[in-house]
This record gives C-alpha cells, structure tokens and sequence, in this order.
C-alpha cells in the first residue's frame, strides 16, 4: 500500500479540497480513506459469527445500509486496534512527538494529541496490513497530520538508516496546502465565528490565536522541509489559486504514485 497526506494548517482548505477531489474525479485509481476502510474491511476475516461473505452480502452490499458502510468498517478495523499497532514502526515518531509534548501544560492537550497520533498509526497498520500493495490511500488528517515536533533538526538527531525505518515519516507522497497569512487568518476567524473551533485554540483571544495560527503555520513549513529533507515527494499547493488547477495538478500528482505502484 502507499499512502499519501493532505497536510496543512488548520483552516487553510485541505479538509474542503480534499472532498472536491474525490466528487471531482469519481472513477480515480487512488483511494480516500473513506473507501480504503470498507475495502479492507471486506478483505478482513471477520470473527464474530458471521463469515465474511454472509457479512459483505448482508451489509456492505446492501443499498440500504450505503451510509452505515463507512462506521461498521472502522469499527472492524480497529477492534484490531493492538495488532495493527505492533505492525507499525514509528518509534522515532513516537520520541519527536514525546519530547514535544513534554513542553505543553495542559494535560488534556497532551492526551488529546497523543490520541490523536496513536489512531493514525492505527489505521495507516489497519490498512496497509489489509490492502494490495498496489493501493495508493490518501489521508485528510492522518498520522503525519497529528505529528508534532518533526522538524529539520530530525537528520541532525538520528541517522538516515534508523529514520528510514520509522514508516509515518516517509509517505509516499504529501500534498502541502498554504495561504498568505493574513488570509489564513481571515479563514481562521470566519470559521471560529461559525462555531467551528479545534480542540487547541478554541478558547484562546484574538490575540491569542494569532499568535497560535503563526506557530502552527512555522511547524507544518518545519515539517514539510524535514519530509524534502528525507525525500519524500511534495506536492506545494497555493490553496487562494484556481480551484479546478489545484484539483487538476493534485490528481495528476496521484495518478501518478499511481502508476509507480
């Protein structure tokens, strides 16, 4: 399997291109997270009464249960969840993210990141221990999108070879989305005006949250330069450009992981 990041500040679109590219370009060979559950979901031997066939016949095949699909697949995957855990190596991952940590105050930041982190790793061992090979899956918010504290330092701290090993930090590709600042910001403050607010910074001032939007923007550029730094395909998109060129250059850049596969 190959798996691919939106990544990107909050607030800065990925979330809303990455729903237009998959109503966009319907018959894609890339999977969306999404389709990628159900497809292993299916593929997964399921053991608790039903074979797997009754259980795709009864269920997944059904029309009437189409938007049930998605939930009952997660629920499969991750009642695996220790097992798919052990299938991934991230520890350098685990040791950036911890040695992060260790700077924040607040205790339910901390667990709520570490959480976070811990189900992305999850499901990209779910998925990649149930697809072909030959899958290309792309993330909103996956494993690298709940990562703090990778920055250029990493290659400086630990040898190519031992990160070479740490399978969250070497993607097959990444889709980076920016915006100028100051209209990063006027996103940000329309969509906290409309209620929607992350766990982070939902109750931080004016003030305060500019000040949090800047830091956050610093860490993910920190941490796309690591991912050149380790060679890891970068796909930059100027999210305040043309819609339907974004979308276009993104799928291309899939298709062609695609093929590579």
């Amino acid at each position: 399997m190959k798996s691919v990041e939106f990544l990107g500040s909050s607030g800065v679109g990925k979330t809303y291109m990455y729903r237009k590219l998959f109503e966009t370009y319907t018959t894609s060979q890339y999977l969306n997270v999404r389709q990628a559950c159900i497809k292993a979901a299916v593929n997964l031997e399921i053991t608790f009464g039903f074979n797997r066939q009754t259980l795709y016949n009864i269920l997944f095949g059904s029309k009437v249960f189409e938007k049930k699909k998605y939930g009952l697949s997660r629920m499969i995957l991750m009642n695996r969840r220790n097992n798919w855990n052990e299938k991934v190596n991230c520890k350098i991952s685990w040791d950036l993210l911890n040695k992060y940590l260790a700077t924040e105050e607040r205790s339910e930041v901390v667990a709520k990141r570490m959480s976070n982190f811990d189900r992305g790793v999850c499901l990209y061992g779910a998925l990649k221990s149930t697809l072909h090979q030959n899958h290309v899956v792309v993330y909103d918010e996956g494993a690298l999108h709940h990562h703090h504290g990778l920055g250029r330092s990493i290659t400086t701290d630990y040898s190519f070879n031992e990160i070479e090993q740490d399978e969250i930090l070497n993607p097959d590709g990444v889709v980076f989305f920016d915006l100028p600042f100051e209209e990063h910001m006027s996103r940000v403050i329309e969509r906290k005006a409309k209620g929607v607010n992350t766990f982070s910074h939902g109750q931080l001032s004016a003030n305060e949250l500019e000040a949090y939007v800047a830091k956050d923007v610093f860490a993910y550029k920190e941490k796309i330069t690591a991912l050149k730094m380790l060679n890891v395909p970068v796909l930059h998109v100027q999210a305040n450009e043309d819609e339907n060129a974004n979308l276009e250059q993104i799928n291309v850049f899939l298709n062609k992981l695609n093929y590579d596969a």
